[in-house]
């Protein structure tokens, strides 16, 4: 705190903030998940070139606004900035691609699971990637989280095709019932973030040239679907095609609220609200979308949760030490 700062500014500031963050949190974790549930007659791949595809209208408009649009020239200024932004373009498509399938495919439980352990998954990477320390509480709860995706995965292992008797050769359906979505959902957006750190790009900027360079595979994906008769826009119905140009606004909106928030809070904030997003994904698919969770699944969601339960813990002692240091 400054010496000029007004404490009741800065807690007005901070419920602002707060509210902005739940709003982006609550959108991802419940308007996301059925926004693409209405949509799960619709192929993955095309749910996924639509989400470019309407999304970078509105990105556009986004990045014309103060300073302008000549910040996207700065963030690609150098070959090194070219190349970050090419890698985690692959790695944002690969996360929403596996995302939309977690949800038209029934496999939300898991999804929800893998954003748990993303702030885990992220704090291990730190560690390995940049040589960052680990807190002792922090080192524990990767280790539960851990143990909890090993009891998930041979839950689902247990219960797949890969396990039934007299199947010598159950294939790639017994691959794909693996609980690959939980480990793939962190890893990459753990990736991500890694590569975040390093670009000369704020959100707005950085997500409008990741859909630019999307945006001419997603157009011809989209004419190879039409041209085989595969596509839904404009042979579904007048719902599933308002639907699908609205894709840009669903995937634009939570992130302006997150961005707003994100400047109001610390970062310790935001790590403990971020598990809002989880825990509505987990409710929605177990009470609307009628997803079932096994016994040992939920004994594996209940080690996530203690893991989670101790990040958070960290998370909120660290900040309680940086607001005493800042009085």
């Amino acid at each position: 705190m400054t010496p000029h700062s007004n404490p009741s500014d800065i807690s007005r500031s901070q419920r602002i903030g707060v509210a902005q963050a739940m709003t982006a949190y609550l959108f991802w974790g419940f308007a996301t998940g059925i926004y693409f549930k209405l949509l799960d007659h619709v192929n993955s791949f095309e749910l996924l070139a639509w989400r470019v595809l309407a999304g970078l209208p509105v990105m556009l408009l986004l990045v014309a606004l103060p300073p302008g649009i000549g910040r996207i020239r700065t963030a690609i200024a150098t070959p090194k900035a070219f190349r970050i932004l090419a890698l985690s373009t692959v790695l944002i498509a690969a996360n929403w691609f596996t995302f939309i399938y977690a949800v038209v495919s029934d496999r939300l439980v898991e999804a929800s699971l893998g954003y748990y352990i993303n702030p885990l998954v992220s704090v291990l990477l730190g560690r390995i990637v940049l040589g960052e320390r680990l807190h002792p509480l922090q080192r524990k709860a990767v280790w539960i989280a851990v143990f909890g995706v090993i009891i998930f995965g041979w839950s689902a292992i247990s219960t797949s095709s890969l396990l039934t008797p007299g199947d010598d050769s159950p294939g790639l359906s017994g691959l794909v019932e693996l609980p690959w979505i939980a480990l793939v959902l962190p890893v990459s957006f753990g990736c991500y973030g890694l590569l975040r750190k390093e670009m000369r790009a704020d959100s707005v900027t950085g997500l409008t040239i990741e859909m630019i360079l999307l945006f001419p595979a997603m157009l011809a994906l989209e004419i190879w679907l039409a041209c085989r008769g595969s596509a839904s826009f404009t042979s579904s119905g007048m719902g599933t095609d308002v639907l699908l140009l609205v894709g840009g606004f669903v995937t634009v909106l939570p992130l302006i609220a997150f961005a707003a928030g994100a400047r109001r809070l610390r970062l310790a904030t935001m790590g403990i609200l971020q598990y809002v997003a989880p825990t509505c994904q987990f409710i929605l698919a177990i009470t609307i979308f009628g997803e079932s969770v096994s016994p040992l699944k939920l004994a594996a969601f209940g080690l996530i949760w203690v893991a989670v339960a101790m990040y958070c813990f960290d998370a909120y002692r660290e900040l309680r030490q940086e607001t005493t240091a800042s009085v």
